[in-house]
C-alpha cells in the first residue's frame, strides 16, 4: 500500500510540474516545448455514417452503390512535417524519480485558413446548378486539436455551422481532421464528384476532389 501510494504521488507530479522552456542537453522536455507543424497538403476520403461531432474511422466509403445523403460524411485530413512527438507517445518512466516531466502541449500550426469553396461536377438542385458554391449545404461536423468553434448549442440542442459560416470566423486555425456532411438533400442525386478548394492566408492552395457519388432516390 506504501508504495502504491508513492508511485501514483509521483506520477501525479510528473502531470502537474511542467518544464521550462529552455532546451538545454540535460532538460527531458527536448522537442515538446515547440509542437508546432506546417501544413503541406490534405487528402479526401468518403465515409458512410451518420455520426455527428465525432470521429469518423474505419473503411473509406468505396461502393459504386448509391448511399444516404445524411450519411454522407467527406474527411479531411492534413499532411503535415514539423511535429513534435506527442507526450503520451514518448513517456520516460525513468523521470519519476525526477518528479518532474514536460506538460504536454496540443500540436498547432500558425497557417490559417482564408477561404474554402465546395462545387459539384453536378447541379445540386435548381437553385445551385454545376459549378455552384455549396458552402451552405455543407456543415462542418467534427474538428480536432483546434480552437476555432464549428457550432453553436442552446438547450441541449447542437446547431452545425455550414461551411460559410464556418469560414466567416476569423483566425480560423485548420484542424488536423475536419469532417463535413450535407445539411440539405440534393434534388439531382446522380453523378456528383464533389470539388473542395482550401486557401490560407499565407498563399497555400489545395484542390481536392471526391470519387464520382450518387445517392439515394
Amino acid at each position: 500500500m506504501k508504495r502504491s501510494t508513492i508511485f501514483t504521488s509521483a506520477f501525479l507530479a510528473l502531470l502537474i510540474v511542467g518544464c521550462s522552456n529552455d532546451e538545454e542537453p540535460d532538460n527531458p522536455c527536448g522537442s515538446f516545448s515547440n509542437p508546432e507543424y506546417v501544413i503541406n497538403d490534405y487528402t479526401l476520403s468518403v465515409f458512410n455514417s451518420d455520426l455527428r461531432g465525432e470521429h469518423v474511422s474505419g473503411d473509406v466509403y468505396e461502393s459504386v452503390d448509391a448511399i444516404d445523403f445524411k450519411n454522407f460524411i467527406i474527411k479531411l485530413e492534413i499532411e503535415k512535417n514539423s511535429l513534435a512527438k506527442r507526450f503520451d507517445s514518448v513517456f520516460d518512466f525513468s523521470l519519476m524519480g525526477k518528479a518532474y516531466a514536460c506538460s504536454p502541449v496540443l500540436p498547432f500550426t500558425e497557417q490559417r485558413i482564408s477561404s474554402i469553396k465546395i462545387t459539384s461536377s453536378a447541379a445540386f438542385n435548381d437553385d445551385l446548378p454545376a459549378g455552384s458554391s455549396l458552402n451552405d449545404v455543407f456543415d462542418v461536423v467534427y474538428l480536432d486539436y483546434v480552437p476555432t468553434p464549428y457550432y453553436s448549442e442552446k438547450n441541449g440542442d447542437v446547431d452545425y455551422f455550414s461551411v460559410a459560416e464556418f469560414i466567416a470566423q476569423p483566425d480560423n486555425m485548420p484542424a488536423e481532421i475536419t469532417q463535413l456532411a450535407l445539411n440539405t438533400e440534393p434534388k439531382y442525386k446522380q453523378n456528383h464528384i464533389f470539388y473542395i478548394e482550401i486557401n490560407f492566408h499565407s498563399g497555400e492552395q489545395f484542390l481536392l476532389e471526391s470519387r464520382e457519388i450518387s445517392f439515394n432516390q
